[in-house]
């Protein structure tokens, strides 16, 4: 079923790329009637968690640029074993869609914030996760600060990024050239 809706006003742009965010937000009416297989860099993302898992203690998981998909959400809790998991997502239309499919009593929770401001206490979380969502962020530096604030000590972060085949397409509209890794 399709519903109309209309795109939040502009707003500051909070670190992140809203003309990027917006597209993804335009496509979750349609999203939530598909089926969901888990994709190669969440089932490696469950795998490092699982590592992490077996070296310390995970109570507390944020996932930053959650989007609207509560499952992932979900994944994070059964994988941790975390007691909690909060998810950080700038876009209104997003959090309300993620609402949708909250079950009552679940350990999770989803506030408004970003890469830049998230609003969560200073070292308070044992696990950061971000899928797909580090794109969307202007400065990354700025990014890694917040991540480190948040972070309690010994915390670890796993960060997937964008596939490569859509950064070098956005990248080739700007006429750049992609680069893999680091130097």
């Amino acid at each position: 079923m399709y519903m109309p809706f209309e795109l939040p006003a502009k707003k500051e742009t909070r670190g992140y790329d809203r003309s990027t965010a917006d597209k993804y937000t335009a496509g979750q009416e349609w999203f939530f009637g598909v089926e969901q297989v888990p994709d190669g860099a969440t089932l490696a993302m469950e795998e490092k968690i699982e590592g992490i898992k077996e070296e310390q203690t995970i109570d507390t998981v944020y996932d930053l640029g959650c989007g609207s998909n509560r499952e992932y959400l979900r994944t994070w809790l059964q994988t941790s074993g975390a007691r909690i998991v909060t998810g950080v997502e700038p876009s209104p239309h997003m959090r309300t869609l993620s609402e949708r499919t909250k079950k009552e009593g679940e350990p999770i929770n989803v506030v408004d914030g970003d890469w830049r401001h998230t609003s969560l206490p200073p070292e308070s979380a044992d696990l950061v996760v971000s899928r797909f969502s580090l794109h969307h962020l202007s400065n990354i530096g700025e990014g890694y600060a917040e991540l480190a604030r948040i972070l309690k000590p010994g915390g670890q972060a796993v960060i997937s990024l964008p596939h490569p085949e859509y950064c070098r397409a956005e990248l080739a509209k700007e006429k750049k050239e992609a680069v893999e890794g680091m130097p």
